[in-house]
């Protein structure tokens, strides 16, 4: 009997594993490598992991590609912002999420990471906003309106170089 149940268990998590390898959580250090990257460079890494493109909008200033995916009905937004030489301190990779808990860890890990509270604001539509430092390092979380779409908000985090 006992050998039956543990066959039963290790078949379901054999059929879970997909799900588990899919979830929508990003560490610091890998949203770090995504700004490093050049567009093409980004665009084979998110296609690997299964993102589909979304929009693209070139400039002589700046060049910003999105792409996203959904995992377990909640929706995983990239976009890489890769400027004009001059303005190269300005190049991020900026995540959205509609998984609150992935958001939060993220914003743990910052803290935890030695990155101190600095600006805060809000932005035009309605966004509340907090930066972490830690020397020339800046990370800024994008939290929800408060009349955001019910069932759907989207936490935002910016990563720049």
């Amino acid at each position: 009997m006992k050998h039956k149940l543990i066959t039963l268990f290790a078949s379901l998590l054999m059929l879970a594993a997909p799900a588990f390898a899919q979830q929508a959580s990003y560490t610091l250090d890998q949203l770090k490598a995504f700004v490093a990257l050049t567009p093409d460079a980004f665009r084979q890494q998110v296609k690997g992991q299964g993102f589909s493109y979304a929009d693209k909008t070139v400039t002589p200033e700046v060049s910003m590609i999105e792409y996203d995916k959904v995992v377990d009905d909640h929706t995983i937004r990239f976009m890489k912002s890769t400027y004009a030489e001059r303005r190269a301190g300005e190049n991020n990779i900026q995540l959205s999420l509609t998984d609150k808990a992935a958001f939060e860890r993220l914003v743990k890990e910052v803290r935890a990471a030695g990155y101190a509270p600095a600006e805060k604001g809000r932005i035009p539509g309605g966004e509340t906003y907090q930066e972490f430092k830690r020397k020339n390092d800046v990370v800024r979380f994008v939290y929800p309106a408060k009349d955001s779409v019910p069932g759907r908000p989207s936490y935002t985090a910016v990563v720049w170089r």
